[in-house]
C-alpha cells in the first residue's frame, strides 16, 4: 500500500502543477469629450488699391497692406498710390469650440495674374501660428484675424487688373 501511495504522489504533485492560478479581473473606463467643428471664411479679401508704377527702375519699388482692421496703405520707391482707391487687408473668421487651441497656417507668398502677367505678393498676419478660440468649452467660439500683404512694383511692371488666390488653414491641436 505504501509503495502504492508512493508512486502515485509524484503524479498527483505534477498535476497539481498544471492547474491555473485563480483567475483576476478589472474594470476599465472609457471618455471622450465631442466639440463642434472649426470653419474658417474670408469676411473681407485683401486690395491694394490702384498704382502708378515707376516710370523708371531707378524708382522701383512696393505697395503693402498692413495686416490689421484699419490697414494702412504704404508705397515705397516711386509707386504713387492713388488716393480715390481704398486697401484693405485680408478679414477671417475662425468659429468652432470655445477655449480649443487652434494652428492656424497661411501662405508665405502667393501670386496674382493679369492675363500672362503675375505678381508675387509676400503675405503677413496679425495672429501667431497658434491661437485660441473666445469662449469656453461647451460654447461656441471665434477668433478674427487680418491678412496683409506687399508687393513689388517695377517700372516694368504690366498694366492691368491682377487677382489671385491663397489658401488659409486652421486645424485643432
Amino acid at each position: 500500500m505504501i509503495k502504492n501511495i508512493v508512486r502515485v504522489l509524484p503524479v498527483l504533485c505534477l498535476a497539481g502543477a498544471a492547474l491555473p492560478a485563480a483567475a483576476q479581473s478589472a474594470e476599465g473606463s472609457g471618455s471622450i469629450t465631442v466639440i463642434r467643428p472649426l470653419t474658417v471664411t474670408q469676411d473681407t479679401p485683401m486690395a491694394f488699391g490702384t498704382v502708378v508704377r515707376p516710370a523708371t527702375s531707378a524708382g522701383n519699388g512696393t505697395v503693402a497692406v498692413a495686416a490689421a482692421a484699419t490697414p494702412a496703405r504704404s508705397v515705397t520707391g516711386d509707386v504713387v498710390a492713388l488716393a480715390s482707391t481704398s486697401a484693405s487687408a485680408a478679414k477671417f473668421t475662425l468659429n468652432g469650440e470655445g477655449g480649443q487651441a487652434v494652428s492656424v497656417t497661411v501662405p508665405a507668398s502667393f501670386d496674382m495674374a493679369s492675363g500672362s502677367d503675375t505678381l508675387t505678393v509676400t503675405t503677413s498676419k496679425d495672429i501667431g501660428a497658434t491661437v485660441t478660440l473666445s469662449a469656453a468649452l461647451g460654447s461656441a467660439g471665434t477668433k478674427v484675424f487680418y491678412v496683409g500683404g506687399s508687393v513689388p512694383i517695377t517700372n516694368a511692371t504690366a498694366s492691368g487688373a491682377y487677382a489671385g488666390t491663397f489658401t488659409v488653414s486652421a486645424a485643432y491641436n
